[in-house]
Order: C-alpha cells, then sequence, then structure tokens
C-alpha cells in the first residue's frame, strides 16, 4: 500500500513539474507559444480553438519513458490554456475535463483536469495508433459551458 502512494504522488509531482515547466512563458497576454516549444520532439501542439470569444491552445507531452519507469501506463500529459479573445485575459478559473476518443471510436470517462498555473491539465493513455479525437468541456469563471475539439494521431 505504501508503494503504491509513493508511485501515485511521485506521478502527480512529475507530471505538475512536467506541465509546469511546458507552460512557463506559455500564454502570456498573446498566448505567445514561444515557451512551449518543442523538447527533444517531446510535445506536440495541437492547435487552437475558439468558442464563444474564448480561445483554447492545446498541447500534449509524451511522458511514456518516465511513467513507464514507474509502472504506470499513462502515455501523454494534456495541457490546454484559455484566453478570452476581446479582452486578451488569461482564463484559468473554473472546472475542465477532457474524454479521449480512441482509433476504434471508443469514448473514454471524462479525466477532470487540474488547475497548473495559467492552464489546466492531466495524463492520458495514447497507446494505440491511430487517430484519436480530444474533447474537452468547460466551465470556466463565467459560468458558459464550452466545448473545444483536438484531434492527434498516433503513428
Amino acid at each position: 500500500m505504501k508503494k503504491r502512494l509513493i508511485k501515485l504522488t511521485s506521478m502527480v509531482f512529475l507530471a505538475l513539474g512536467v506541465a509546469l515547466a511546458a507552460n512557463s512563458g506559455a500564454m502570456a497576454g498573446d498566448m505567445n507559444h514561444s515557451g512551449m516549444a518543442m523538447t527533444s520532439g517531446q510535445e506536440i501542439m495541437l492547435g487552437e480553438s475558439v468558442q464563444d470569444i474564448v480561445q483554447a491552445a492545446a498541447h500534449l507531452r509524451d511522458i511514456r519513458e518516465a511513467m513507464a519507469k514507474m509502472g504506470m501506463d499513462k502515455t501523454h500529459h494534456f495541457m490546454v490554456m484559455f484566453k478570452d479573445v476581446s479582452s486578451g485575459k488569461t482564463l484559468d478559473q473554473g472546472l475542465v475535463a477532457l474524454k479521449v476518443v480512441d482509433p476504434t471510436g471508443q469514448k473514454s470517462d471524462a479525466v477532470k483536469l487540474m488547475g497548473m498555473g495559467e492552464g489546466f491539465g492531466g495524463d492520458v493513455t495514447l497507446s494505440q495508433k491511430g487517430k484519436y479525437v480530444l474533447e474537452v468541456g468547460t466551465k470556466l469563471a463565467d459560468g458558459k459551458t464550452r466545448q473545444f475539439q483536438f484531434q492527434y494521431t498516433v503513428e
């Protein structure tokens, strides 16, 4: 039981560290992505989407190697940041969840994303080859619900 708790705690701190490192400099006012530059081919920009004056910018970071060392099956850390396009303000308060549709069309249960600095993130498993659809549902501080969609293909 203690070993499992230690592994789980280590995983959370690793994911938080990865997310914070990836987030440094990101979304500073004009969503400048220079702080999200690819590191050793591990980070994947998924693009941006706008719904009801809110812009979402998402990326994945390959964490497969680090998770495997801890006996975990998670392969990617998903991170999404939001900004109000009319004011340019970062939106970092509210609820955000992610559902993953795998290449066979199977949809996962919702994964609640944790607030991490100016964005929200969580770990997912994208282990099959093929196209994934990443569905982000939000209820940000303004109380409105929004849906954003991103795609990624595992080769």
